[in-house]
């Protein structure tokens, strides 16, 4: 369960054609009063810090669908359906999901928690909703905090989306090569609406993902983001085209909208044909302000132990022996299982609360039998399963969760290698 961290802007994005198709698709029915481009960035900027003030407890339900569709190899596409609940107080954020199938990671995880706080930052799965979490990832220093802190789905869900899935808008709109191309007040479209800005831009920065784009904001709405369509500057023939549209609430009793329905797409072009597109779509309902209780930011909240949640002082095994998980000559393209033992040598009992399950270029691994309790001066015993990919040899570690003070991770060393699978050599 793959992830903000800039201040929250609000935005609204649809799919349109770029400048020329919007601007038709925007007929003007009088001549409104003109927007200088110094009137828009200062009403912009006010309207971001807003925002951030103004989403400091928030929670809602979210609908999320994901498709992925590659056009050259069918078999690659997928859909995913997940029902979300998003909590947020201040600089925590708590996002609980629900597949309707399996995971985005190929798993048999149905609920996921990702967790982040300015202390610590932990993800949870678990296969069923009858089943107990368990503990996949805990970390405690602040760099590998902020690079966990779901900035997509903060953006998408609170800020109407954002201009390239992970960058809020206002972050070209401060790049010192950000330059507006036109940009002119739209008449109201509809009966008792307001008007619309029209803005066209370019990025002229070689890092930057895009080169040129389209937004269609609304003012009265604290300059939420309506259309949006920008592209990447050509190479070699290819280039993507990220576009969206988004629906929001009127002004909520503190002064913002609350986004109602986004749909999102980005497409991989090669001279005018697409290779591969991205959709997002997004419903959000109950939306509840003030009522986010730090209960929800802790591991207890989802039925295990907050002993994790202090910065641990060791890793070491002192108080527990394990067995090594040493895996030799697994045929490529299956799945070796192997028997961990724990003694649990200290005077209290040991809860093995989950484990932390690595990824190499040969395959990825996974356990059964967590969470594991074993008695004081007793042992237990799970299982590590490894299915192997490419041949080759592996060197990493598991990392197990307990509810031990001062001993919190237990690191398992995992090796061994993967050989060619002559069945299926012989299959070709």
């Amino acid at each position: 369960m793959p992830s903000g961290k800039q201040p929250w802007i609000l935005f609204a994005i649809a799919i349109t054609i770029l400048t020329g198709a919007a601007d038709a698709a925007e007929p003007e029915q009088s001549t409104p009063r003109a927007i200088s481009e110094r009137e828009f960035l200062t009403q912009y900027k006010a309207a971001v810090a807003r925002l951030k003030n103004r989403l400091q407890n928030v929670q809602c339900r979210v609908e999320c669908r994901k498709q992925y569709h590659f056009y050259k190899d069918d078999s690659l596409s997928k859909d995913y359906r997940i029902s979300s609940h998003l909590l947020v107080k201040g600089d925590s954020t708590v996002i609980i999901e629900k597949y309707a199938t399996e995971t985005l990671f190929g798993g048999t995880e149905r609920d996921l928690v990702s967790c982040t706080t300015p202390d610590y930052a932990f993800y949870l799965s678990r296969t069923d909703s009858d089943n107990p979490f368990l503990l996949n990832l805990i970390v405690h220093e602040p760099n590998q905090i902020k690079a966990r802190r779901p900035t997509d789905a903060l953006d998408m869900f609170l800020t109407g989306g954002n201009l390239i899935f992970l960058d809020p808008f206002r972050l070209p709109v401060e790049a010192g090569r950000f330059r507006i191309v036109r940009m002119k007040r739209i008449p109201p479209q509809a009966e008792n609406s307001s008007d619309l800005v029209s803005l066209d831009f370019i990025l002229n920065d070689d890092a930057a993902l895009f080169k040129e784009g389209h937004a269609l904001f609304s003012p009265d709405l604290n300059w939420a983001v309506l259309k949006y369509e920008y592209r990447s500057a050509p190479k070699d023939g290819t280039y993507t085209v990220y576009s969206g549209r988004n629906s929001f609430t009127p002004l909520q009793k503190n002064g913002i909208p609350m986004l109602v329905q986004g749909e999102h797409n980005v497409a991989q072009m090669t001279r005018n044909q697409k290779q591969f597109d991205f959709s997002f779509s997004v419903q959000l309902t109950d939306f509840s302000f003030g009522t986010v209780n730090d209960a929800v930011f802790r591991l207890s909240n989802f039925g295990l132990s907050d002993t994790p949640l202090a910065k641990p002082s060791t890793t070491t095994n002192q108080q527990f022996g394990v067995s090594p998980c040493q895996f030799n000559k697994i045929p490529a393209n299956e799945t070796a299982r192997q028997k961990i033992t724990i003694q649990n040598t200290s005077s209290l009992p040991l809860q093995l609360l989950g484990a932390g399950i690595p990824c190499t270029s040969n395959g990825c691994a996974s356990v059964e039998g967590l969470p594991l309790r074993i008695p004081a001066g007793q042992q237990g015993s799970f299982t590590v399963m490894f299915k192997a990919t490419n041949s080759g040899k592996f060197n990493t570690e598991i990392e197990l969760y307990t509810d031990q003070p001062g001993q919190t991770k237990i690191k398992i060393p995992l090796r061994g290698t993967v050989r060619e699978n002559t069945k299926v050599q012989q299959g070709k």
